[in-house]
């Protein structure tokens, strides 16, 4: 009966947020977890309200932190602390985040090479940042990554040096 309440109470939730009721939604997740802490799935979509609806990027990595915790095999939970780390100027979190969570059947490889390379730019290391764009375009069906890492790539171009660019020649 349990695992009945707690999915209805986290389809309510989810419905809520995506009505724009986040308030409630908040409410209801909240009310979900003091009943059933490990239920992991919530703990990502209050981490995503928290993150995207009430700006408190604190409770957000926690929650995505025990939704990885509770749910290790929904990807959601690993997407939203890469977007959040490198939101949050947490790269070198990102770097050891993401490195270590590459290779889990879990994760969406595309988005997760996306964010490295965006931690690596950011970071100044415009070779590892390219190599990682170029593996998130090989793991995506999607059109819309497809351009972005395209965008990704010209753009780490345009800021290597003519060392840089003679260096991926190679590759």
């Amino acid at each position: 009966m349990g695992d009945i309440k707690a999915e209805d109470l986290f389809l309510e939730a989810d419905q809520l947020s995506d009505d724009n009721k986040n308030i409630e939604a908040r409410n209801i997740l909240l009310e979900l977890l003091s009943d059933f802490p490990d239920y992991g799935r919530a703990h990502n979509l209050l981490g995503w309200l928290y993150q995207n609806k009430f700006s408190n990027n604190t409770k957000a990595k926690l929650h995505y932190e025990m939704a990885i915790k509770y749910a290790s095999d929904f990807g959601g939970g690993y997407n939203n602390y890469a977007y959040l780390l490198v939101e949050t100027n947490k790269y070198d979190e990102m770097l050891s985040f993401g490195l270590e969570n590459i290779n889990n059947n879990s994760v969406d490889k595309a988005v997760i090479y996306n964010k490295l390379g965006q931690a690596y730019e950011l970071k100044g290391d415009l070779l590892n940042a390219l190599e990682c764009y170029n593996l998130s375009i090989k793991d995506t069906l999607s059109l819309q990554t497809l351009e972005s890492m395209y965008s990704a790539k010209s753009r780490v171009k345009k800021k290597m040096s003519f060392f840089q660019k003679i260096k991926t020649l190679n590759k």
